[in-house]
């Protein structure tokens, strides 16, 4: 700012015309620069709110993984308040948890609600900028993009806003179970615990009933029947998991023409990790928990579709910031041609304004010296002309001299003439006198007339040298203010040049961190692609991990119900009747306990279709009431039996109801690790697809 102030005020001295139009040029350059730097001070805040808004939205996602882990802990509160008469200490430790965790999601939506309201002050002030610079021309470009970028984020911040009140409204939910839990009623425990007393006792007369074994008979056929389309929903799960394998090939495909979105993805699969850790951690809850789980599917299906329009959202703004970044590239691009040409011309201008001072010079020095000469010249003409003077002084006292003599021989020509006759001789002496004077006279006029004409000569000479001595001199004025509006462009052309080479080595900073930041983008992209691949390849193994589990759980259902039907034929050719029936019961009780956990797994993995859902709901609660009734009544009717008839049950039928009791073991187990391994992997899956 000094060198401009400087510069000002020397072209106000020199020359005030131009003057004006240098401040016009400058007013217009400080004006541009401060247009340029609230364009990027804007574009700065709208890439900080993009951020905070992906930040917003990965907080909330986590947030809705703790509220689907509250709401299972919030049934389990419910589930001890109906069932127990007295808080236990278990209950009121999970209550304890229940709330520390509820604390924990209100402090965070109090956060995100914090932080969106500073991004809707952020987007207000960023409205007021745009407004206020829409009335350039040369920036309404960027402007609308502004705007459309700015429409997005509110888009964005209201589908937030809207998340957020409803974990409000759920979390308000929860705090309603637990003052529920802390302030509820004992009598509602005492009438639940006598309805389940009046069962157990309706379960026990039924189970004297005689049309209990027909009613096996057909549970029997119904669970036939259930396994054969279990087969058919498994060959439909191997087709879903083929056009799952098209999807993630597609999904690779789309993540190769990702550019910006590497720091995204690599949250997402953070997200994935600890998400499948949490998992793995409510996994192991996961079989009491799963008629749970059955209900919330209609909730998982809409969550399935939101976030698949997410996804589309996400890769329309990718496709946006794209387009954006190319378009940067090529305006980056032509302003460093447009740059280099100016620095161009600039130089070309700084060496023809060089040529132009070393010419002005030249001329000035010619000019000097010509002056020299002339002033040489009218010294030597101011001496001859007073030499002049001095000879047409010396030739008029000549001719007065002259002048003088002739008048006097004219008046001794008029007295001699009188004395004619003795003075003839004299007369003709003196006329010859008189003619010579009268000839020197003449010449004395020449000469004086020679030297007037002279002297004139030498007036308009000294006039005309004046008159050149002032064009010169004019000349010299104009050359040494030229010389000096030349330096004055050249002082402003070298701090021109300065500023374009500072811009010129800002904007190569700026091309080689685009470079660092592209190549980096490209390093993580890599990465994100190979842990991609080693997910999907440990998923492939982990799906011939379970087809092998498969197989196995089948061989040993066939095993079992061969095993049974030899102990039928045991229990046949014995003649003891209730204790054939006690294990027939039995053995129709582990077949359905092996069907059940299969229709579970069926539950867990096929969430497609809420027909098949609402049935397996139906079968599992008709099979888990049969189930817990023959488990609760089976040891009454053996304790019947001995007490009525006073036998003791031999050796043999103590070693088949310890075969049963460790085959029944093993099955449980082996399905109980197929479902969690099924479940994580399914829940895995789809947290990763989407």
């Amino acid at each position: 700012m000094g060198m401009n102030e400087q510069a000002v005020d020397d072209t106000c001295i020199g020359n005030p015309e131009p003057d004006k139009g240098y401040l016009h040029e400058v007013t217009l350059s400080s004006g541009i620069d401060m247009q340029e730097k609230q364009i990027d001070c804007t574009m700065t805040v709208l890439t900080r709110v993009d951020l905070d808004l992906a930040y917003s939205s990965e907080k909330l996602v986590n947030l809705h993984v703790l509220l689907m882990y509250l709401l299972a802990r919030g049934d389990d509160l419910e589930t001890l308040v109906m069932e127990n008469s007295d808080v236990a200490a278990t209950s009121i430790e999970k209550a304890l948890v229940y709330d520390l965790l509820f604390g924990i999601l209100d402090s965070e939506l109090r956060e995100v609600e914090r932080l969106l309201d500073t991004i809707h002050v952020e987007i207000v002030n960023v409205h007021h900028k745009i407004s206020s610079c829409k009335h350039l021309r040369e920036v309404f470009t960027i402007m609308e993009k502004m705007e459309k970028k700015l429409h997005d984020c509110e888009g964005s911040l209201k589908e937030s806003q809207e998340h957020v009140s409803e974990l409000k409204m759920q979390s308000a939910k929860f705090q309603r179970v637990l003052s529920y839990f802390i302030h509820g009623n004992n009598d509602e425990a005492l009438e639940f615990s006598a309805n389940g007393q009046l069962s157990n006792i309706n379960g026990k007369s039924k189970m004297k009933n005689a049309d209990q074994q027909r009613h096996i008979l057909r549970m029997l056929e119904k669970s036939l029947a259930r396994e054969l389309d279990l087969e058919k929903k498994i060959s439909e799960l191997n087709q879903n998991e083929e056009q799952l394998k098209l999807k993630l090939h597609h999904t690779e495909q789309v993540a190769f023409r990702m550019e910006e979105a590497a720091e995204v993805v690599w949250g997402r699969f953070l997200e994935a990790e600890n998400s499948a850790e949490v998992l793995m951690g409510i996994s192991k809850e996961m079989l009491g928990r799963f008629q749970i789980v059955q209900f919330n599917l209609n909730g998982s299906l809409q969550r399935e579709s939101e976030l698949k329009s997410k996804l589309g959202d996400f890769i329309e703004q990718l496709k946006a910031k794209d387009m954006v970044l190319q378009k940067l590239e090529s305006t980056k691009n032509s302003e460093v041609l447009t740059m280099k040409e100016k620095v161009k011309s600039l130089e070309e201008q700084l060496k023809e304004s060089e040529i132009r001072l070393q010419n002005a010079n030249a001329c000035f020095q010619t000019s000097q010296e010509q002056l020299n000469e002339m002033d040489n010249f009218i010294e030597s003409l101011k001496e001859s002309l007073y030499g002049a003077e001095s000879r047409a002084e010396s030739a008029e006292e000549k001719v007065t001299q002259l002048t003088d003599t002739n008048l006097e021989l004219s008046e001794e020509i008029n007295f001699l003439k009188g004395n004619n006759d003795s003075n003839t001789k004299k007369v003709g002496i003196l006329e010859n006198q008189l003619r010579d004077l009268e000839i020197q006279l003449q010449q004395a006029k020449v000469s004086s007339e020679a030297s007037q004409e002279q002297q004139s000569m030498l007036y308009s000479a000294i006039w005309d040298m004046e008159t050149l001595i002032e064009d010169l001199k004019s000349k010299v004025s104009k050359a040494e203010s030229k010389t000096e509006s030349v330096e004055e462009q050249c002082i402003v052309l070298s701090e021109d040049n300065f500023e374009l080479k500072n811009k010129q080595s800002f904007m190569r900073d700026k091309i080689k961190i685009l470079e660092s930041s592209l190549n980096r983008a490209n390093i993580e992209k890599a990465a994100s692609a190979k842990e991609v691949n080693h997910r999907t390849k440990l998923m492939m193994e982990m799906v011939m991990q379970l087809a092998t589990q498969r197989e196995l759980i089948q061989k040993q259902v066939y095993s079992l119900t061969s095993e049974n039907k030899l102990l039928v034929e045991k229990l046949q050719y014995s003649g003891k009747s209730s204790s054939a029936t006690m294990y027939n019961a039995g053995d129709t009780d582990d077949k359905e306990l092996l069907i059940n956990p299969t229709n579970n797994l069926a539950g867990a993995t096929v969430k497609t279709s809420e027909d098949a859902v609402s049935l397996m709901k139906s079968v599992q609660e008709d099979e888990v009431g049969e189930v817990v009734t023959t488990c609760k009544n089976e040891p009454g009717p053996s304790i019947a039996a001995i007490n009525t008839k006073g036998k003791v049950p031999n050796s043999e039928t103590l070693r088949v109801q310890d075969a049963g009791l460790r085959n029944r073991k093993h099955v449980f187990v082996a399905v109980f690790v197929a479902l969690l391994s099924v479940a994580a992997i399914y829940l895995f899956n789809k947290k990763h697809f989407f």
